[in-house]
Formats: C-alpha cells, structure tokens, sequence
C-alpha cells in the first residue's frame, strides 16, 4: 500500500476515534456509565490502529492491537509506555464492563476513562502530525 492510500487509512481511523468520543460524551451525559467506558476505549483503539498503520500493520484483534503497539512502538522508543498502560487500563475497564454481568462502573470511573480517551487521541493525533501522516486542522 502506498503512502497517500496508508494516510487515508489513518485519516478515517482518527475520524473514528474522534467520532467514538463524542458518542462517548453523549453516554455520560444520560448517566450511561459503561457506554462510556466502552466508547472510550474503542475511541483509544481506533487511534492506536492509527499508529499501527505507519508501519504497515493492523489486526482488528483487541489485545493484538496492544501488543503492536507495545512491540513495535513502545519497546523501540517511539511512544512513551504511559499511552500503552492507559490503553491496557481502559481496555481492562472496558472488558469488565462489557462481559461481567455484576459490573458496575461508576461516575468516577468513566469520567476518567474518558478523559484519558480524550488524551489518548489527542496525543495519536498530535504523533501522527509529527510524523507526517495527517496534516494539522
């Protein structure tokens, strides 16, 4: 794949991060504590999928698109191993909330998450200008 089809790809996956955010803030707004962990999350991977795709690599794998970034990215330097640890934590968080039936996320919970969802994108956004792959808004 060629650059200009690479940074389209990395174009939409930070569209949809985005786009996951607001629907994330839209959840916290009517109280929907685990959507918004959910939204969160899925918010940081898009943008994780982002960075995977300035070396030719994806996988729609939850946990593989962790371990990527930790392989490829963290372990050589390329991002600090804080975005890798809030990106495990919100997809803790999420599972949790997702698949345990007695999980309740509280107001606390998601708020934080969200915010770091909210800081995990911009940082992705932020890396990828720097690099080259999106142009500033």
């Amino acid at each position: 794949m060629n650059k200009e089809d690479t940074s389209i790809l990395i174009t939409n996956n930070l569209q949809k991060a985005k786009d996951t955010l607001v629907q994330a803030d839209a959840l916290y707004d009517i109280q929907q504590y685990i959507g918004v962990v959910n939204r969160g999350y899925y918010a940081m991977f898009y943008a994780s999928s982002a960075i995977l795709l300035t070396k030719g690599l994806g996988t729609s794998k939850h946990y593989g698109v962790i371990s990527l970034l930790d392989r490829e990215f963290v372990k050589s330097g390329e991002v600090d191993p804080v975005w890798s640890k809030n990106l495990r934590n919100a997809f803790n968080l999420r599972s949790w909330g997702d698949y345990d039936e007695q999980a309740v996320i509280t107001k606390e919970q998601a708020e934080t998450l969200r915010n770091d969802a909210r800081n995990f994108v911009s940082w992705a956004e932020q890396w990828l200008i720097q690099r080259g792959w999106l142009k500033k808004a």
